[in-house]
């Protein structure tokens, strides 16, 4: 199919009904369907030509992980709708996000703290468990019933090494970020905020804080449930250690009023994704700058001295991802896109096909945009995305020589120069769920 409105009205795996569609974001979509109550939730469709059992094993870490801050996926699974084969994930109802809720005001302080303490629990947990979020933003960030949780289907496993410490850095920017949108409504801190959150906000942002001291700087600051009148005590959440960025335990504390959704916001079915990425500004790009110069120089000097050096990672610390964000959308930042406008195009014969193994035995790795079941479309966004970013070197890749036809960008590559090149994509608007991938062994 080349358009996921045609998907309207379909049953995936026999019980959620796609009653509408709310919104298509590159090779995915969300549609709205009922949870098997009659009442409205949001189910997330991926195209999976190759990596369906990829993101089945995350969903499903998710759903085992069961933690009181991440949205929890009530149902996955794996279907084959007209000859095209999808992943799907039924997640639980929300009542609204808090991006949503900032185009109409601010949060109170202790609205703010509430979120602050539930997401980095949530975030504590991911980093723990070997993944990174890479669309930590408010368009992600929900209310659900009494709780703030953050979404859980765009998450990804964390590379080993000085690239997942990057990445789980780059998630406590983002998470500082949010803390600073929820106060100010603005991305750049321009003056004082209340204690803690300056620190929070500013130590966050700049890579000086992790996890632990953010935590610290919270519990340090909290006043004790039982002095808010008619609040109700609430059990302390350690958050998670997470590896390189060492975490204290976080106590949470009852507020009261607690994070209030509009009406005008609680009444619609809410997206878990957010098409609006971050930048980093001077001040962020010279920080990262001097921290990967850092990183080089402790490399060079610990590696000159051994016989085996290794690679450092490439990936540059962005705000996304997803691609974000994306994202994906939020970008996360996981999946590859789709482009599903029909539109008529010469065919051509210039597609590319996989390489098999090298003489090492090691596979090739690509950069995938975009995914198309005809040929001719592939070639017209390869023509698209040469005129408007002809650095990203697009071209079209067919792992069987059929369909599906990838449209990737920058070509062979190893695995870190993919992750990078995957980054720039996304940060010169290729979509959120560009991702990277090594087709081992495959061609014709």
């Amino acid at each position: 199919m080349d358009l996921w409105t045609e998907y309207e009205g379909r049953t995936i795996d026999g019980a959620y009904p796609l009653t509408k569609l709310i919104r298509p974001e590159g090779r995915s979509a969300f549609f709205s369907t009922p949870n098997g109550t009659g009442q409205p939730t949001v189910i997330r469709l991926i195209e999976s030509h190759f990596d369906g059992d990829e993101i089945l094993a995350r969903w499903r870490a998710m759903s085992a992980l069961q933690h009181p801050n991440l949205v929890n996926l009530k149902k996955t699974g794996q279907v084959v709708v007209d000859e095209t084969p999808l992943v799907y994930a039924v997640m639980e109802t929300v009542d609204g996000n808090l991006g949503e809720i900032l185009k109409e005001r601010r949060l109170t302080e202790e609205e703010t703290r509430e979120v602050a303490t539930s997401v980095l629990a949530a975030i504590g947990a991911l980093h723990a468990n070997g993944f990174v979020h890479e669309h930590i933003e408010p368009g992600n960030v929900m209310a659900v019933g009494d709780a703030i949780k953050l979404r859980s289907d765009c998450i990804r496993e964390a590379p080993e090494g000085e690239e997942g410490y990057a990445l789980k850095q780059r998630d406590v920017r983002d998470y500082a970020v949010v803390l600073l949108e929820a106060l100010t409504q603005r991305k750049t801190l321009e003056g004082p905020l209340p204690a803690p959150f300056y620190e929070i906000v500013r130590k966050g942002m700049n890579g000086d804080w992790g996890l632990a001291q953010i935590g610290a700087a919270l519990q340090s600051t909290a006043v004790p449930a039982a002095s808010v009148p008619g609040a109700a005590p609430v059990a302390a959440q350690p958050v998670a250690r997470s590896g390189a960025v060492a975490d204290a335990p976080v106590e949470r504390r009852a507020v009261t009023p607690a994070l209030t959704v509009p009406p005008s916001v609680s009444r619609r079915i809410h997206v878990p994704v957010d098409d609006e990425q971050s930048g980093l500004g001077p001040r962020g790009i010279a920080y990262g700058v001097g921290i990967l110069l850092l990183v080089l120089l402790g490399w060079y000097f610990v590696h000159s001295r051994t016989a085996s050096p290794k690679g450092v990672a490439q990936e540059a610390v962005a705000a996304a991802p997803t691609a974000a964000p994306e994202i994906p959308k939020s970008s996360a930042a996981i999946e590859s896109g789709v482009n599903r406008k029909s539109s008529a195009a010469a065919p051509t014969k210039n597609v590319a096909a996989a390489p098999g193994l090298n003489a090492s035995g090691s596979g090739r790795w690509r950069v995938i945009a975009f995914t198309y079941d005809r040929e001719e479309l592939a070639q017209q966004k390869v023509a698209s995305i040469a005129q408007s970013n002809p650095d990203l070197k697009p071209s079209v890749f067919t792992p069987n020589g059929h369909s599906p036809f990838l449209v990737t960008l920058g070509g062979q590559m190893s695995r870190q120069e993919a992750f990078a090149f995957s980054g720039k994509a996304k940060r010169e608007g290729m979509p959120r769920d560009t991702y990277a991938q090594n087709y081992r062994g495959t061609g014709n």
